[in-house]
């Protein structure tokens, strides 16, 4: 193993149509540099990261960004670490975050009619 996902941070739940972030945190444990990727989906729909790829020094950790719209439903996200060998990306750890849908809770206040007219 090399890009160890230790974290993925991304908000327990959410309303339809939020902005879901989700931090992926990756650190090398190889001791060399490497140029370390991630990947992810929410069912099966990428989930676009702020870097295609970063190079990460031995023992440094990177926060890699992404984000998308939470849709109608609950959803699992998941990500994958990549690092490149020289020659391919070499898929190397894995790891998910499970959203839930909130829902929309209506409250009835109390309607007073304070100013009328009699005609």
């Amino acid at each position: 193993m090399v890009a160890d996902i230790v974290k993925i941070d991304a908000p327990a739940s959410a309303l339809v149509g939020d902005t879901i972030i989700v931090d992926v945190s990756v650190k090398n444990i190889s001791s060399a540099d490497q140029y370390i990727a991630v990947t992810a989906v929410y069912d099966s729909t990428g989930i676009p990261f702020q870097f295609d790829y970063l190079l990460v020094s031995p023992g440094q950790t990177v926060i890699m960004r992404g984000n998308f719209t939470m849709p109608s439903k609950s959803v699992r996200a998941t990500a994958w670490s990549w690092y490149w060998d020289g020659s391919q990306w070499v898929l190397d750890d894995s790891g998910y975050v499970d959203i839930a849908l909130e829902a929309i809770s209506l409250q009835f206040r109390e309607f007073v009619v304070s100013d009328y007219a009699v005609v």
